[in-house]
């Protein structure tokens, strides 16, 4: 331990010799730390934390989809979910959950919630218990039984102060009175980020969700929420599968109208949470990754730089009796302080960027908040021990291996080592081939990036205007109430200044999710299968956000609730249900039995799930045949509407128009579909930025090295320079052999970074659009970009090799 301490202290006042080197260091281990731990906090937080549930492995998500496709739709049918939970003998419980957006109302204060409608057995599936009170019992769920809701640990303390007589409290939740029962511990916000979870009344007139119960016949077509389920201890999760394939073909022979071809399909929750991101997350951990190894390679360089300098020391040192592993462990000492001081200062940096790094994706926090906490600051501890023993070993093997009377002999710039050499231009090579990694992926993403600005969406989404409103259902619990409402505020929202047309949807483009719905045709073309996207619109959607009408007519004011059902489709869902065959005036039906849609017009396609999905077929029908309890508003504004206080102005006007038609009304956030559009490329706008920083980072960082490695060689062959010009050497001479040593050494490291590239592109291939993983202008841009930098690089060195003084260099040596 003496020994140790003895080293630490030595180590120590060597740095504070040396302030430049020990600071250049530091920070390039602190760059290299720090995005490295900010990176492990996402893959901490998205892959590796444990999820706040007893038994999580046990939890399991439960859909429904095609069984030919082998493809989910995210949600199920009620009438499914209830014959699930009574046929299934895998599963210790099935529960039913939807998002919701509840209004909650205290006192004269409505405000719009995250929230669920949940199953009164959700939270025993779960596996959590409240903080405070109780959770759902089965007679919460009982039509006509009081109205109870259990809130979250936020709302809690945010909205009630945090006071134990919360319990027993009465608030306004979607204008029905509810009494709080529970508190759920900190961090459980399940499902998404709710602050209150609040269960159906089965059954329910007019609701597909809640009717289920009264004739479970009657809803097998609409998949209207997902199901949570629990394995029984020992179940694996493959038997579950094969259970619940068990239970879909028998559905399939006793209801083969809405259940022909409906598979059931199960997902870990966590993998179910984290499917979106896990791929990005993992890309930008090995990307930041490759940062740290260059990073690595850089210290070493400068630290074989500073070992021909400390040749004499050492040798002095074993002249005086030391061992050559105790000269080993003074220079690892060193190596890994160094490496700790900079990862101290990399996990100041880290605490910094993690804000940043969660505002760039929200979508991140999806498994969890994303923190600096024990694991992270372990990880970070590691990292830099391990860059301090890496980029420590050569150096500390080139001096413990020093010629006593050759170093006492030699002048501190004496000749440097061949070997030395080979390795330092073997560190300065690695550097540029795992920067043209990093670059080639960065250019990767941004072409893929730019190919999904450019796709073609099927709309227009400049100066639109969007609002969502879900009005009560205590107060629109039928159709024909909601219809009214509909219609109404459609005709105020066309009153309002600035807004020239007025439309309304079921469901915004570019929103994740799935309103897939089966279809009953005749004459289906064989092997196609009969589903589309559903989506209920007013007749001015089309206009509004541009969608072309190609063949009949939209909807009017006389398609509405006790005339014909009608029906607008895609032109994708023409061509694949009536090839070569006129599809206006064509029959389809949506639930069976159900009314008879007949198709009136056929409009472009759009990209309704992303930009990065291909067009779905899609069928329209008119919102007054089927008054959804849900509709997002869109609003053509008037060119000049556009600046940023005249929308301001025009939404305030907005949220006047929705409480002229009810004053108690809450109006969710009203965006622009610009802005609709760009939270849409969120994530690929996160990995684009990221990845562009670390590829800027490590060209930096290997053009440095590549600097440092020149000048060092200029520095040690200032003899030989000086001898040349006397000889009759021109500038022009010594500026090409030095421009061509550092070109060489890029040559080399590119040659092997386009090698590694070549199969690092490959497994990044599912995250590009519309680009090859070998695209070779990517390559080409890259290449010629470190090429430049390498000769920017060279410049400087080879300039100050030309100005040598050939006598001044004589005699120095």
């Amino acid at each position: 331990m003496a020994t140790f301490s003895q080293d630490l202290h030595y180590a120590f006042r060597t740095f504070v010799r040396n302030p430049g080197f020990a600071l250049l260091a530091i920070l390039t281990i602190a760059v290299a730390v720090g995005a490295n731990t900010a990176v492990f906090s996402v893959v901490n937080a998205v892959l590796l934390r444990p999820l706040p549930y007893p038994q999580a492995d046990g939890l399991v998500l439960v859909s429904q989809g095609s069984r030919q496709t082998k493809q989910s739709s995210g949600d199920a049918t009620p009438a499914n979910f209830l014959d699930w939970r009574a046929r299934s003998r895998s599963f210790a419980g099935l529960a039913a959950f939807r998002e919701a957006g509840p209004t909650l109302a205290i006192g004269n204060s409505p405000e719009r919630m995250s929230g669920a409608m949940v199953t009164a057995n959700f939270f025993d599936v779960l596996g959590v218990k409240p903080a405070l009170g109780r959770a759902f019992i089965d007679a919460d769920d009982q039509h006509g039984a009081p109205r109870v809701a259990v809130i979250s640990d936020v709302l809690w303390r945010g909205r009630f102060g945090a006071r134990a007589d919360v319990l027993g409290r009465t608030i306004r939740l979607n204008d029905e009175v509810h009494t709080i029962v529970g508190v759920m511990p900190a961090g459980i916000t399940y499902p998404g980020k709710a602050q209150i979870w609040f269960t159906p009344h089965w059954p329910v007139p007019d609701d597909p969700l809640l009717s289920a119960a009264a004739d479970p016949s009657a809803q097998r077509d609409h998949g209207y929420f997902f199901v949570l389920g629990r394995l029984i201890p020992g179940v694996t999760l493959d038997a579950a599968g094969a259970d619940m394939d068990t239970i879909a073909l028998s559905l399939e022979r006793d209801y083969p109208n809405s259940n022909q071809n409906v598979g059931i399909f199960l997902a870990r929750m966590r993998d179910d949470l984290v499917a979106d991101v896990r791929s990005t997350t993992l890309l930008l951990f090995a990307s930041v990754g490759l940062l740290l190894l260059i990073a690595a390679a850089n210290v070493s360089g400068l630290l074989l730089a500073r070992a021909t300098a400390r040749q004499q020391e050492i040798a002095v040192r074993v002249a005086l009796g030391a061992t050559r592993a105790r000269i080993v462990r003074q220079l690892l000492t060193e190596s890994v302080l160094l490496a700790l001081t900079g990862g101290a200062t990399g996990v100041l940096l880290a605490l910094w960027l993690v804000n940043p790094l969660v505002a760039l994706s929200p979508d991140l926090t999806v498994a969890g908040d994303v923190a600096i906490d024990g694991n992270v600051l372990g990880f970070a501890v590691l990292a830099a021990t391990m860059v301090g023993l890496l980029f420590g070993l050569a150096p500390a093997r080139q001096l413990s291996r020093v010629n006593v009377h050759g170093d006492l002999k030699r002048s501190a710039r004496g000749t440097i080592a061949v070997g030395q050499r080979r390795v330092r231009a073997a560190l300065v090579a690695s550097e540029i081939a795992l920067s043209l990694v990093l670059l080639v992926a960065a250019g990767l993403t941004v072409r893929s990036f730019i190919r999904v600005q450019n796709v073609s969406m099927g709309f227009n989404p400049e100066q639109v205007l969007t609002v969502s409103i879900s009005p009560p259902a205590a107060r629109y619990s039928t159709r024909p109430q909601r219809a009214d409402f509909w219609e109404h505020l459609l005709a105020e929202l066309r009153q309002v200044p600035g807004v020239q047309a007025a439309g309304a949807v079921s469901r915004l483009p570019l929103l994740p999710g799935n309103s897939t719905r089966g279809l009953a045709i005749d004459d289906l073309p064989q092997g196609v299968q009969a589903s589309a996207d559903y989506r209920t619109a007013s007749p001015d959607y089309f206009k509004v956000l541009g969608i072309p009408i190609l063949r009949g007519r939209p909807f009017d004011e006389a398609d509405r609730e006790g005339r014909p059902s009608v029906a607008v489709v895609s032109q994708s869902t023409a061509q694949r249900f009536w090839p070569n065959r006129d599809p206006i005036g064509q029959h389809f039906q949506i639930n069976v039995p159900g009314p008879e849609y007949t198709v009136v017009g056929v409009v472009g396609d759009i990209r309704s799930a992303s930009l990065e999905t291909a067009p779905q077929p899609t069928v329209y029908v008119p919102y007054r045949q089927d008054a959804f309890p849900f509709m997002t508003f869109v609003l053509h504004m008037s060119g000049g509407d556009r600046a940023g206080a005249t929308t301001q102005n025009l939404q305030a006007s907005v949220r006047e128009a929705v409480w002229r038609v009810d004053k108690e009304q809450p109006v969710g956030a009203i965006r622009t579909m610009d802005e609709q559009l760009a939270n849409s490329l969120t994530r690929r706008r996160f990995s684009v930025t990221l990845l562009i920083a670390f590829g800027v980072t490590a060209v930096v960082l290997a053009s440095v090295g590549l600097y440092g490695v020149l000048a060092f060689i200029v520095a040690q062959r200032r003899r030989e320079i000086g001898v040349r010009i006397a000889l009759g050497a021109t500038g022009g001479n010594i500026i090409a052999d030095v421009l061509g040593q550092g070109l060489r050494l890029a040559a080399v490291g590119m040659g092997l970074g386009i090698a590694l590239a070549l199969a690092a592109t490959r497994l990044m291939s599912a995250l590009l659009f519309g680009t090859s993983p070998t695209d070779v202008a990517t390559f080409a841009g890259a290449g010629v970009l470190l090429s430049a930098i390498a000769v920017g690089a060279s410049v400087v060195p080879a300039l100050r090799a030309s100005r040598v003084d050939p006598l001044v260099a004589l005699r120095d040596e």
